[in-house]
């Protein structure tokens, strides 16, 4: 689709519209178009299809799991659905990875449901009110829209912001994407601060653990995601805080961890502990101005080796 010669039209089915024939398509086209029965054009490939909300009621069943469309299936918007299955690639896949590279316990594969069950429900039902509201907005635009005159150029105008102010969450939608955070995770060292909230479009970067590491310019000009280690990064904002013991507890336990002392006198508000524990899909697994009094208790709950039974939020480390 190159929005001059092809293009892609979509149609929601009105209440009094009970199948897909009752939709005279020429005709809404050429009302689209603003053209009569002597205009041409080709219709290339038509589908026709029902919208659904999906999400698997588990996404794993003892070594197989799921990811992406297998787990959860919503209207097509703003490729929503793309995004929310590679990150499930991203979580499933460095789990598996530092399971079977042998630093991980078995424990570390039960974040992958427990961190992406709930947000892609979370998505599934933004995604479905979103296409619940574009149907009303159809069903609300009167036929004066049509007419001459400066109250129907006013309609118009109102009719286009209106519009506008709808579609640019889906277009836009940084808090989708960008503002999730994971509360309830096996694998991560809370404190007792609450992630804030995010819609749509917007959200608050957080170093809450659990949030998306927040993105900052270094001072050489290099994103902080590509100075980032492959694996997990603690990021040091002060060299006085000694890290020694949990760089050494990482490697005793065979965990790859990099440390990237960082020199910006500002790296932005998020940022208000000297450490940050990043993992390797970019979330903030703990944060503290000095190493726990027991590293190695923090590096056995990022990889899965801390037993299971209590609440993630009981997890939390000094």
């Amino acid at each position: 689709m190159d929005g001059r010669e092809t293009w892609l039209i979509h149609n929601y089915l009105l209440p009094d519209e009970t199948d897909f024939e009752s939709v005279d398509r020429d005709a809404w086209i050429r009302a689209l178009l603003g053209v009569d029965e002597t205009f041409e054009y080709d219709v290339i490939r038509q589908e026709d299809w029902i919208g659904r909300r999906l999400v698997a009621n588990r996404f794993r069943q003892d070594r197989v799991f799921i990811c992406g469309d297998a787990a959860h299936l919503w209207v097509p918007y703003a490729g929503y659905g793309m995004n929310a299955g590679i990150a499930d690639a991203m979580s499933l896949s460095w789990q598996l990875a530092a399971r079977l590279n042998g630093w991980a316990g078995a424990g570390i594969l039960d974040g992958y449901e427990t961190e992406r069950g709930p947000i892609t429900d979370q998505v599934s039902r933004f995604a479905m009110n979103h296409a619940q509201k574009a149907i009303s907005e159809r069903l609300s635009i009167p036929l004066a829209i049509n007419d001459d005159g400066p109250e129907a150029d006013a309609l118009r105008a109102q009719i286009g912001a209106d519009a506008y102010d709808l579609h640019v969450q889906q277009f836009a939608c940084a808090g989708l994407n960008f503002g999730y955070f994971y509360p309830d995770s096996p694998l991560i060292a809370y404190d007792d601060e609450t992630a804030p909230s995010y819609t749509m479009y917007d959200y608050t970067a957080s170093t809450v653990p659990g949030c998306r590491t927040p993105h900052f310019w270094l001072a050489d000009g290099q994103s902080l995601y590509d100075a980032l280690g492959p694996e997990f990064t603690l990021l040091r904002f002060s060299r006085e805080a000694d890290v020694a013991p949990l760089v050494n507890a990482a490697e005793k336990a065979g965990m790859p961890l990099a440390v990237l002392d960082v020199t910006l006198p500002e790296p932005g508000e998020a940022y208000r502990h000297r450490l940050l524990l990043s993992r390797p899909d970019r979330h903030v697994a703990w944060r503290g101005d000095e190493v726990p009094a027991d590293p190695d208790k923090l590096i056995a709950l990022v990889t899965g080796h801390l037993p299971q039974g209590q609440p993630a939020h009981a997890r939390t480390l000094a």
